[in-house]
């Protein structure tokens, strides 16, 4: 009779568990959404494509730099930057460049890499 009631409620227990785990239905989203007025989206709005943005050469580069003219911006994590980077670079990771622009030089080019 003790296994009984045990299994009982092992099975009871379970099924309070799992209901606790199914997914909502499709367009649900998984995590309350609340309006923020600090951010404003355009429905259909184009990202800027990478393709836009200006290429140098690496020679290029190096004479921007050596004038004064460029910084180099290393935009992959802490943890990359640290085993090796360009003498002199900056790291910013890409997901906080947005955050971050005050820390960058004002009136030089900025050279991003990720290499």
């Amino acid at each position: 009779m003790k296994h009984l009631v045990a299994a009982m409620a092992v099975i009871a227990l379970s099924g309070v568990a799992s209901a606790q785990y199914r997914t909502p239905p499709p367009g649900t989203p998984a995590i309350p959404v609340t309006a923020n007025p600090n951010v404003q989206i355009t429905p259909g709005a184009p990202e800027p494509s990478s393709d836009s943005a200006r290429r140098i050469t690496r020679e290029e580069a190096i004479k921007m730099v050596a004038a004064k003219k460029a910084v180099y911006v290393d935009v992959r994590n802490k943890d990359q930057y640290d085993i090796e980077h360009i003498l002199g670079a900056i790291n910013i990771p890409l997901n906080d460049i947005v955050t971050r622009m005050k820390d960058l030089p004002k009136g030089k080019f900025i050279i991003t890499y990720c290499a």
